[in-house]
């Protein structure tokens, strides 16, 4: 399905159960150069926030979310200074149900770290080891 920048896409989760995402053009490579910018495609990005939200990785009006192929995490982006950033975070900004997102920047960003129980999920899946989940939770790199 073709998609545009800023406009709302209605998402069926399960049946019944829908949301709403925007893909923010100020993510994208045309955006604002001061933000995380996508390098994935619109289709990518969707499918990281429908897995955001069909896993629960959220809390609150914020979720995290990771681009999985064959059990080893994929670049979805990257940083002003042209860092690779493979977490996104999404956001509901006016706690209404219409979210957008953007690749998260740990390093830079505290309020970017996903919270320790959406970590110890991706620990549970195989995602992280514990060793990077604390180096993430304490805004450390590490190679993920």
């Amino acid at each position: 399905m073709p998609y545009k920048t800023d406009t709302e896409i209605e998402i069926e989760l399960e049946e019944e159960l829908t949301t709403t995402y925007i893909i923010s053009s100020q993510h994208r490579a045309i955006g604002n150069p001061n933000k995380t910018v996508w390098t994935i495609n619109f289709d990518d990005e969707i499918e990281c926030f429908t897995q955001t939200k069909t896993f629960k990785w959220i809390e609150s009006n914020y979720g995290w979310g990771l681009k999985i192929i064959d059990s080893v995490l994929q670049y979805i982006g990257h940083n002003f200074e042209n860092e690779t950033l493979k977490i996104a975070k999404f956001v509901d900004g006016g706690a209404n149900d219409i979210w957008h997102g953007y690749p998260a920047d740990y390093l830079r960003k505290s309020q970017d770290r996903p919270p320790t129980f959406i970590l110890k999920s991706w620990v549970d899946q195989g995602y992280l080891t514990k060793a990077k989940m604390n180096k993430i939770r304490r805004g450390q790199s590490c190679n993920l």
